[in-house]
């Protein structure tokens, strides 16, 4: 919260959502000293529902959501990117902050965002500055999941509809790698809740076992396939491998 308030350029209201705590969170929310402050405590059905609420709740341009935990890596964050708030870019996106063990990690997008990058990775959910007209548009955080929605709100607005992403060449969060996203426990249930996801927006593809086959591929592709790629360039390569392959087959089905 210091991080929040504590920003040389503060032109902007600050929504926190509080589920009901028990310990002593309302009482350092009473003390913040901040004019465009506005909050609740009360219970909630989880993170993407007490996200919901602070959207709704919300009337600047764009909204970024620091779940408790992450903060503003300095106190000129803003200040460096508020010329971007002037655009007509439906995702601004800048660098994440974390450590790793001993490491400290930097994660950076690129410049241009394609489809297999939207599939099989996630935008910087707690560094993206998202136009509230995104929510109006593409509908809020699908609730039903309990981590991945985030992740499913980027793929289906940039990935699907096509929607405008920048990537700010500057460090806007340091990312908290103890909550429940980054927590190794949880990974299956990532995998299977982005299994789903998939499955709902492109469900023509796993109607056909080839095509999933392909698919899962493109999402994270093998050795095999990374090799198959370089030898496509190459017309008689194709024939060759075509040949090998065939043969491979033949005493595979036998």
């Amino acid at each position: 919260m210091q991080s929040v308030i504590n920003q040389t350029w503060n032109n902007f209201e600050y929504i926190v959502i509080d589920g009901n705590s028990t310990d002593d969170s309302v009482g350092v929310i009473k003390d913040l000293n901040f004019t465009n402050l506005k909050w609740v405590s009360e219970p909630d059905l989880g993170i993407y529902n007490a996200m919901n609420k602070g959207i709704q709740q919300a009337n600047g341009k764009y909204l970024l959501f620091l779940n408790s935990g992450d903060y503003f890596y300095n106190n000129e964050v803003l200040m460096k990117i508020k010329t971007h708030f002037t655009s007509n870019t439906s995702f601004l996106s800048g660098h994440l902050f974390y450590k790793k063990g001993n490491n400290e990690i930097v994660k950076k997008h690129p410049n241009n965002l394609s489809f297999s990058y939207l599939v099989s990775k996630s935008v910087s959910h707690p560094s993206t500055f998202i136009k509230k007209e995104m929510f109006e548009k593409h509908g809020f955080y699908n609730e039903s999941n309990k981590i991945v929605s985030d992740w499913e709100f980027f793929f289906k607005a940039i990935g699907l509809n096509g929607e405008s992403f920048l990537s700010v060449d500057e460090i806007i969060t340091v990312f908290d790698t103890s909550g429940i996203s980054s927590n190794e426990e949880n990974l299956e249930q990532v995998n299977s809740e982005r299994n789903m996801v998939l499955k709902k927006y492109l469900k023509p593809v796993f109607n056909n076992e080839f095509d999933a086959f392909l698919f899962q591929n493109f999402k994270e592709p093998s050795k095999r396939i990374k090799y198959l790629k370089h030898i496509e360039k190459s017309l008689f390569l194709r024939k060759v491998t075509t040949v090998l392959l065939s043969a491979i087959s033949f005493f595979v089905k036998k």
